[in-house]
């Protein structure tokens, strides 16, 4: 990916072909000991020879996926005192590279796992890649396209879990009974798959808007490499947003797939034992959860400080129709979601009111308070995903009709009724976090006027839910 997106033609003629044939492997060589998610703080220098024909890169890098078996090495190092790292193609067999030992990790069994170790491995200038100084948005770049394709491959193992663990409630007799006639089961399978659709939806949406902004920039004029930089770089909140929900929902799914099968769950004979460990790993790579959730809301922060997006005035206006009677007008009910979307308005300016007040209270300290930060990301992963899906099954309604669609409809209904309960808690703990005294029970009101309401019954619907999928024996939506 560095290469197909920042590599110059040679580099592009020299290596592109046979990665994707997969004649050769790459590997991406960033992380080292004392530089994880503080991606730009490594220590391997890029030291320039006399004669200004080679750099010599000294360093070492651990956790290298592929390393074992790789052709072509993408690393960062330190050009003399410059800012940012800079990247490098490296070729397998250069003298000065040597490897560790395989890890032995907790998942990933198949996956070639090493530290790399350079000692002056002599490098033509020619495979500087991207321009000295710019390896931390190379990095930066590519981690976004890698969030959102994290978040596209744990969509498949979240379907195959679901689908094991509905065939194996279906087979499992207990009772005289197979197990997925109760109602425990049931709820574990419906959830499931709500949570599978909500993140599909979300992961399809955010591709989609993508891809069309990489199209609008083609169309303007901007070249094909440049537009596909910029167009992902532009929705790398929504790659962080579904990195870190795709992350924990195959977390979800496998840790509840092993509860479905109970002790043979825990046995390494079942696939559910290897789903659990595999899944692990995915809210680690790419960003942590942690750092992707402080991210997202640092970088809609930055947007606005830049006044690329103005979140203020709306933040005001609520703060505003706080001080005002409430609205008693009633969507209409005939129209499919009129009342979700009523939710999705209210739930929207829940994130403004909440957010508003925490920038203006924190002021430039906002960054150190990463607990608020996190609170709010939570509201923003909930709110977006639970709209997206909303989205796609109007979309799926309009084009196959309501009664087809119905149980993307109930599961649609029951992420966003979970989205607004999680929200309220995550509000809450913001407001507690700095409001006091009036200002406090005046947040907390508003906080309960954009969050009560919407009340379904979830039971019924799971069971509705469940209730499709023991009868396909699959994951079918």
């Amino acid at each position: 990916m560095p290469i197909l997106l920042y590599g110059n033609d040679s580099q592009k003629e020299k290596y592109l072909p046979k990665l994707a044939s997969g004649e050769w492997m790459g590997c991406y060589c960033l992380t080292e000991p004392g530089a994880g998610s503080d991606a730009n703080s490594g220590k391997t220098k890029a030291v320039l020879t006399e004669d200004g024909k080679h750099y010599l890169i000294t360093g070492q890098k651990m956790w290298i996926s592929n390393a074992g078996f790789a052709d072509v090495f993408i690393v960062f190092a330190r050009i003399e005192d410059d800012k940012n790292i800079t990247g490098f193609i490296l070729d397998k067999g250069m003298e000065g590279i040597t490897m560790g030992e395989e890890e032995y990790k907790l998942g990933l069994n198949s996956s070639s796992t090493r530290q790399v170790f350079f000692n002056d491995v002599k490098v033509p200038i020619e495979s500087l890649l991207g321009g000295r100084d710019n390896g931390f948005k190379i990095a930066m770049n590519a981690l976004n396209v890698g969030r959102i394709k994290l978040s596209a491959a744990v969509l498949d193992a979240c379907r195959r879990v679901i689908s094991l663990s509905t065939n194996y409630s279906n087979e499992r007799i207990q009772f005289g009974v197979p197990i997925a006639k109760f109602g425990a089961i049931k709820h574990k399978l419906a959830d499931m798959a709500v949570r599978t659709y909500a993140i599909e939806s979300a992961t399809y949406r955010a591709g989609n808007e993508i891809e069309k902004n990489i199209k609008r920039l083609e169309s303007e004029g901007v070249d094909r490499q440049e537009a596909h930089l910029k167009g992902i770089e532009e929705y790398a909140i929504e790659c962080s947003i579904v990195k870190v929900l795709g992350s924990e929902t195959i977390q979800y799914c496998s840790d509840e797939g092993i509860q479905i099968y109970g002790g043979m769950g825990y046995s390494a004979e079942t696939p559910m034992e290897a789903a659990y460990r595999d899944a692990r790993i995915a809210r680690i790579y790419e960003g942590t959860n942690e750092i992707n959730r402080m991210l997202l809301v640092g970088m809609i922060l930055k947007k606005a400080m830049k006044g690329e997006l103005d979140i203020m005035t709306p933040a005001m206006k609520v703060a505003s129709d706080l001080m005002s009677i409430p609205s008693f007008e009633t969507p209409d009910e005939s129209k499919l979601f009129a009342i979700e979307k009523e939710n999705i308005k209210k739930l929207k300016k829940t994130i403004l009111m909440v957010a508003g007040k925490a920038a203006q209270h924190f002021a430039m300290d906002i960054e150190k308070e990463q607990e608020v930060l996190m609170s709010l990301a939570d509201m923003i992963i909930d709110v977006y995903t639970a709209e997206s899906g909303l989205l796609r099954t109007e979309k799926l309604s309009l084009k196959n009709g309501e009664e087809a669609t119905q149980h993307q409809i109930t599961m649609s209904k029951l992420f966003l009724y979970s989205a607004i309960k999680n929200c309220q808690k995550a509000g809450e703990e913001v407001i507690l976090s700095f409001a006091e005294g009036d200002e406090q029970r005046m947040l907390l009101m508003g906080l309960k006027r954009f969050t009560k309401g919407y009340t379904i019954n979830p039971k019924e619907m799971r069971r509705s839910v469940a209730a499709k999928l023991i009868e396909e024996n699959k994951y079918c939506f």
